[in-house]
């Protein structure tokens, strides 16, 4: 197997100059604390003059895992198992993203922070391309800035032994709070972002309790992130990763951080508190208190849903085949209401998860909604009768 590939996969030139590692993956553990290692993702990193935590990060936002940096070596860490070929594909995705110039493509370019908007300053044309803002990574970015720019064209790798690229090896947060998800519909796979939007980027709360207000079952969100540049929905999923707390102290906890009534801390809960369950059915029955306990309006049940939406595409080969018995618990138990799941079943989106996944996740889905539907059609007949 080759041990370079080329920045762009879809340059097959084997003489492009720009070249990095092949992505390397190892799935360490089991059950509950399995998880995929990372062990050249500094060096993927350096030859993307990016530091390392920005990719790792990325791929806990795609996969809806949890993320983190490990021990005095610094082993960059994804929550769960992840083959390599899967993560070099997400990297392709990090680099269209983050790194390829918007006009050339060409990936000799610095990200640079102003006035809250992330710019991908281009080395070789000259020219700066915004960064997608709605993408949860950005947010990241903003308050986890990039070592200043140096000399642009560092990513030339004729050579990948260039000592002088510095590697952030900073605190890395949780990637299932920073999935916190989009307040926009689920049935809205067009996402927008208009200036306000933007500009709200470095201090999201006002604007989410003014998106909130409009909608009659809104709950009130509390800030991404504190004062101090916390973001509550990480401590969060610290808090629970710890594996130490019953439900009682998850929402106490929950309470303490203001967001208790949120429905974007069910995604979070639900990713912590049943990540590497192998009793999925079960494990729903005995968390119903918790679940029902952040509200039960629709935009809370939607996230229910999405939570799991979330953890069988983080885990599918254990997980996708069990959806219709998952959601049924979540209709037996009275979590999820059936107008909710009807509504959901439409239409696969992307609000939650990646669309390919919304996709596998609604045609498993099938044998439930139908028989959801069938249920709905016998009773309408009854009080017909």
């Amino acid at each position: 197997m080759a041990t370079s590939v080329n920045i762009r996969r879809d340059v097959k030139d084997p003489f492009y100059r720009y070249k990095m590692p092949r992505l390397q993956s190892k799935v360490e553990g089991k059950g509950n604390g399995i998880k995929t290692v990372l062990p050249n993702i500094v060096d993927v990193a350096k030859a993307l003059s990016r530091p390392p935590t920005y990719p790792t990060k990325y791929f806990g936002n795609e996969l809806g895992a949890q993320t983190k940096v490990e021990g005095k070596d610094e082993k960059f860490i994804v929550n769960g198992a992840h083959d390599s070929e899967r993560l070099q594909s997400l990297l392709d995705g990090f680099i269209e993203r983050f790194v390829l110039c918007g006009s050339c493509k060409n990936p000799e370019t610095d990200l640079i922070i102003k006035d809250q908007i992330i710019i991908r300053k281009c080395g070789a044309c000259g020219s700066n391309s915004d960064v997608d803002m709605r993408h949860r990574l950005a947010t990241y970015i903003i308050k986890n800035p990039p070592p200043k720019a140096k000399k642009a064209g560092k990513h030339a790798a004729a050579s990948n032994n260039d000592d002088a690229a510095e590697d952030d090896v900073g605190a890395l947060t949780h990637g299932t709070a920073s999935l916190a998800v989009s307040d926009e519909d689920d049935d809205d796979d067009d996402w927008h972002c208009d200036e306000e939007v933007l500009r709200s980027i470095g201090n999201p709360g006002p604007l989410a309790q003014q998106a909130g207000s409009d909608d009659a079952d809104a709950d009130a969100d509390g800030d991404d992130a504190n004062s101090d540049g916390v973001d509550p929905f990480d401590v969060l999923g610290d808090f629970i990763g710890e594996g130490q707390h019953d439900d009682e102290a998850v929402f106490a906890k929950a309470k303490e951080l203001d967001l208790h009534t949120n429905h974007r801390a069910l995604v979070v809960v639900i990713q912590c508190v049943f990540e590497g369950s192998t009793t999925l059915v079960k494990d729903i029955a005995k968390h119903k208190k918790l679940l029902t306990r952040f509200g039960n309006s629709e935009k809370h049940q939607r996230a229910i849903i999405g939570g799991f939406e979330r953890l069988i595409a983080a885990n599918p080969d254990a997980l996708l085949s069990k959806t219709p018995a998952t959601l049924m618990a979540l209709f037996d138990k009275e979590i999820v209401e059936e107008e909710v799941f009807l509504e959901w079943g439409k239409k696969p989106s992307k609000k939650y998860v990646e669309k390919d996944d919304a996709k596998r996740i609604h045609k498993a889905a099938q044998s439930f909604l139908e028989w959801l539907e069938n249920a709905e059609e016998e009773s309408d007949d009854e009080d017909d009768e």
